[in-house]
């Protein structure tokens, strides 16, 4: 009988405790040299938490009677200390800890930081260490992002420069936490074949995804968790090891988004008085929305002419021209780097265009505010979750959302808490408002922060990737709550890298490409054979 691979790490019986909630319970665990593993599980599991326990970033409960032990060296330790350089992480949170920071870093300075897990290169880098990061460089293929300010790099291209900062320490085992959020299928595609290289050449990985067309080929075991618990750990059967899912990206059809809006729907009502309403809204197939709630077609809520936009003294819009009207709702797709993002911060307000571009929101005169703009646009964003660190309830954060702040600077008004209590009861919210925000799952979070953007009954709601980290049920409950949003007549603009995630109301597509409107129009009218690869597969 073969002698099994010896063991790295080992996990017997551990709970973990956050803010004084147990998390984790009773995990029972190893890694053994030549394995990788997928952990699954829904948002709220525990995934995170278990992958920060195997890291050695957070210590098993006090009081409970596991331990957890490495042995990378051949003697087991209990302490986590040199661990964080054997595992290495790479997840959207790290990448939004590097676009919230003041200082800039180039491409090659953040790479050559991973030699000592810090943010900078602290000491003179070896022959050795600089041959072995060109080495990472070219394996990666990012030779031609060295130069370039990390934050002006688009997210995939960031995401590839965190795999190559992690391995050039030369880890054991690579953490991929989510990894492939907010990738376009180009950059999802690149970046697995890196991670599928890194397999054969015997990097062990820990994997999580909640989409099981990005799970790799060359995983050999698989884990699940449910509630803090591993409710299945096991080796995946030899003759799946070296397959892929059959279909990568499921595609859609053309006619599906026409299809998808001929359904009727039955939503609750979100009453646009202050008070509060549980009754019910039919969206009968036979009359458009907008002349349901009485709005205005021909009215625009959003008009911008010639717009081109400047990041780092690089175009990031190209003579952008796009109209919204009243009943519209409006899907942004593209690559990374085309310029979506770009384009929703342009029409909230927070990015402006070039001399010789206009921008118009709302018919509102020149000498408007931006204050007056956000109370009209509500913006929902991973970047924007990822932000909340303070320990408020989920209601003070939809609150905060009076002041367009992170945080709840001063108490609301008597008006404002029933507003608060309108949208928590529109939006089945009731189990949440009293919880730490902290505590609550992704999928949780996001919704709380939609109700935020909803305090000011804004007409127009722009949601950035509001899919990214969301398993398959939460995804639907988001769609959900879009669809209630726009049955009370607020426009919706939603950029995602998935089309089959577009809530069903959507009527209007935007593609970009390399910073211009490569096409706007009606879904239907979207020519299937000149779609870009994202949105045809």
């Amino acid at each position: 009988m073969a002698k099994p691979n010896p063991e790295l790490i080992r996990i017997e019986n551990v709970d973990v405790a956050l803010d004084g909630r147990r998390v984790l319970a009773g995990i029972q665990w190893s890694l053994r040299a030549g394995e990788h593993w997928a952990i699954l599980g829904r948002n709220g599991s525990g995934k995170s938490t278990f992958l920060k326990l195997v890291r050695g970033e957070l210590w098993p409960a006090p009081g409970c009677r596991g331990r957890r032990l490495y042995a990378f060296s051949g003697q087991e330790q209990t302490t986590a200390v040199g661990i964080k350089e054997l595992v290495a992480l790479v997840s959207p949170e790290l990448q939004a800890r590097y676009l919230q920071q003041d200082w800039k870093l180039t491409t090659h300075q953040v790479i050559r930081s991973g030699f000592h897990a810090g943010d900078y290169v602290y000491q003179r880098l070896s022959a050795a260490q600089e041959e072995a990061a060109l080495a990472v460089i070219e394996l990666v293929g990012i030779q031609d992002l060295l130069s370039r300010d990390v934050q002006t790099l688009s997210t995939g291209e960031l995401r590839k420069v965190l795999v190559a900062r992690a391995l050039v320490g030369k880890p054991r085992v690579l953490v991929c936490d989510e990894i492939c959020d907010g990738l376009d299928r180009s950059a999802r595609e690149s970046l697995l074949s890196v991670l599928e290289r890194l397999v054969r050449q015997g990097t062990q990985l820990l994997y999580t995804t909640h989409r099981e067309e990005e799970l790799l080929s060359g995983l050999t075991h698989r884990l699940a968790l449910e509630q803090g618990r591993i409710v299945f750990s096991e080796a995946i059967p030899h003759e799946q090891i070296a397959q892929r899912p059959a279909s990568r990206l499921p595609a859609l059809e053309p006619s599906a988004p026409t299809q998808r809006r001929a359904a009727t729907h039955s939503v609750p009502r979100i009453s646009n008085a202050v008070g509060r309403s549980n009754g019910m809204v039919t969206a009968p197939t036979r009359f458009p929305v907008s002349l349901r709630l009485g709005l205005n077609p021909a009215r625009l809520r959003i008009d911008i002419r010639a717009a081109t936009v400047y990041h780092d003294q690089r175009p990031a819009l190209r003579d952008v021209t796009l109209q919204i009207h009243e009943g519209e709702h409006w899907a942004v797709v593209g690559p990374n780097g085309s310029g979506k993002t770009t384009l929703l911060k342009l029409i909230v307000g927070d990015l402006h265009p070039s001399l010789g571009g206009q921008v118009r929101r709302f018919e509102l005169a020149s000498g408007h505010t931006i204050w007056d703009v956000k109370r009209r646009i509500g913006w929902v964003s991973p970047e924007l979750q990822s932000l909340y660190r303070e320990p408020l309830t989920a209601a003070q954060v939809i609150g905060s959302g009076f002041f367009s702040s992170v945080g709840l600077r001063q108490k609301l008004s008597l008006t404002q808490r029933r507003r608060v209590a309108e949208i928590v009861d529109g939006l089945g919210l009731q189990d949440l408002a009293d919880q730490n925000a902290l505590s609550l799952s992704y999928g949780e979070f996001r919704k709380i922060l939609i109700a935020r953007a909803l305090v000011h009954r804004p007409e127009l709601l722009i949601c950035d990737e509001p899919f990214d980290g969301l398993d398959t049920a939460s995804r639907a409950a988001i769609g959900r709550t879009l669809l209630q949003v726009a049955a009370q007549g607020t426009g919706l603009v939603v950029v995602t890298h998935h089309p089959a995630d577009l809530p069903s109301c959507t009527t209007h597509l935007a593609a970009l490409d390399s910073g211009r409107v490569i096409f706007q129009g009606p879904v239907a009218q979207y020519p299937a054979l000149n779609q870009p690869a994202d949105l045809r597969r």
